[in-house]
């Protein structure tokens, strides 16, 4: 504010002075009718072209909360949020599977609190942790814009067939226990996961980036590596299990 205040008063003294300067030549000057309006009119206009350029812009952070990996989703996972290799489907919880009520529709991803309960918040506890920015608040903002989120040393990936996926999925509806059935299903537990997100519907570029590295039930490692949205990276899903 000191600076602002300082340049501000700068500024004031050169309109001042080109003032006073303008003054004295119309008065050694008063019978000489070249002086033209626009030329009286020079100097102020240059002082308001500095005003233009030294005011400054004004801008607003975005407010940081902590919320500890409570979302309104159990999995990465639906209509919008399939990412599959060539090989492989891979699917991400953010909450235990075996608390994920048998009938939703995991098509819907995102389970808010209503009527008949709390939605995703009774399916606890959290895999990951979670530290979003928003533009305002929760309660006026569609979605942050931008969330992190690190798995908490134990984050449940499933590995399905893409073939068996795509079946899966074609009538609209997936419910826990169907995934579970697929004969291709491979179960594994990711010791790190990090994920960096920019929801759609609260910024115009889009962004999910999210990597995990476990082990798999039968004792194989897998490596996950997924970017979808960002122009200076290539869109990919690379799933590596050895």
């Amino acid at each position: 504010m000191h600076t602002y205040r300082l340049v501000r008063v700068g500024v004031w003294i050169a309109v001042l002075s080109a003032l006073i300067s303008a003054c004295a030549m119309l008065t050694g000057q008063s019978n000489d009718s070249s002086i033209s309006d626009n030329t009286q009119m020079q100097p102020s206009v240059a002082v308001a072209t500095q005003v233009e350029e030294v005011l400054p812009v004004e801008t607003k952070e975005p407010v940081r909360m902590e919320s500890n990996g409570e979302v309104p989703f159990y999995a990465r996972f639906g209509e919008n949020e399939t990412f599959s290799s060539g090989e492989w489907t891979v699917i991400v919880f953010y909450r235990p599977p075996d608390c994920i009520p048998a009938d939703f529709n995991l098509n819907q991803f995102f389970h808010f609190p209503g009527e008949t309960g709390p939605g995703a918040f009774a399916c606890t506890p959290p895999t990951t942790t979670s530290v979003e920015y928003w533009a305002n608040n929760p309660q006026t903002d569609p979605a942050p814009l931008i969330a992190e989120m690190t798995g908490r040393g134990a984050v449940p990936v499933w590995f399905i067939s893409k073939s068996e996926m795509e079946t899966a999925v074609a009538d609209g509806i997936v419910t826990i226990g169907e995934l579970a059935g697929l004969p291709s299903r491979l179960v594994g537990t990711a010791a790190t996961y990090t994920e960096l997100l920019h929801p759609s519907q609260s910024n115009a570029q889009s962004l999910i980036q999210f990597a995990a590295e476990g082990t798999t039930e039968d004792g194989r490692s897998f490596k996950v590596d997924v970017s979808y949205g960002d122009p200076a990276v290539e869109n990919h899903t690379t799933i590596e299990i050895q």
